[in-house]
C-alpha cells in the first residue's frame, strides 16, 4: 500500500513539473504576441496617423498648448490655477484648458490669455488617459506630444518657462 502512495506522489510531482513547462511555453506566446501587436502598432503610428484637431490650429504660426482637466481632480484644479497666474506672453504659443464641466472654465476666467474651452465631444476626441495632461499642438492642429502634468514646476518645464536660479527643479 506503501509503493502505491508513494507512486502516486511521484506522479503527481511529475504532472506539476509538465504543468510548470506548459504554463511557461504559453506565458511565452503571449509575450510573443504582445511584442507582434507592439510592433505591428509601432509601423502604423506614422504621419497618417497622428491626430489633429482643427479648433486647435493657429494661423499666427504659434502652437497651442492644452490642459486637458477633469472637474473631480485637486491637481487639475492646482494645475489651473497655476497656469491662470502665468504672466501673459510668457509661454511661447496659445493657451488652452479643455475640460467636460464648466466648473473648470471658473478656475480660469481671470485670465483673459488662457481659453477656457468646455466640450464633451472634444474632449472624448482627444482622448488623454489621466488628468491633469497637457498636450501640444503643432499651427496646424497636429499633436505634437502629450503628458502628464504632476506639479506646477513640471508644467513650466513643459511650456518652456524660465525657472528662478533659486529653484533646484530642472
Amino acid at each position: 500500500m506503501q509503493n502505491v502512495v508513494n507512486s502516486l506522489a511521484v506522479f503527481a510531482f511529475l504532472g506539476m513539473v509538465i504543468a510548470l513547462f506548459a504554463i511557461s511555453a504559453l506565458l511565452r506566446i503571449v509575450r510573443e504576441l504582445q511584442q507582434a501587436v507592439i510592433s505591428a502598432l509601432a509601423a502604423v503610428s506614422g504621419p497618417e496617423t497622428v491626430r489633429r484637431v482643427a479648433r486647435f490650429a493657429s494661423s499666427d504660426g504659434r502652437p497651442t498648448f492644452v490642459l486637458v482637466v477633469s472637474e473631480q481632480c485637486p491637481s487639475c484644479r492646482a494645475r489651473a490655477v497655476h497656469l491662470a497666474g502665468m504672466p501673459s506672453g510668457q509661454v511661447g504659443g496659445h493657451l488652452v484648458l479643455l475640460a467636460a464641466a464648466e466648473a473648470c472654465a471658473a478656475w480660469v476666467e481671470a485670465a483673459p490669455h488662457v481659453e477656457a474651452v468646455v466640450d464633451a465631444d472634444l474632449l472624448g476626441s482627444v482622448a488623454v488617459g489621466a488628468t491633469p495632461s497637457l498636450v501640444k499642438y503643432a499651427p496646424d492642429g497636429a499633436e505634437e506630444w502629450r503628458r502628464v502634468v504632476g506639479s506646477d514646476p513640471d508644467l513650466d518645464r513643459l511650456l518652456g518657462v524660465d525657472l528662478p536660479e533659486s529653484s533646484n527643479v530642472r
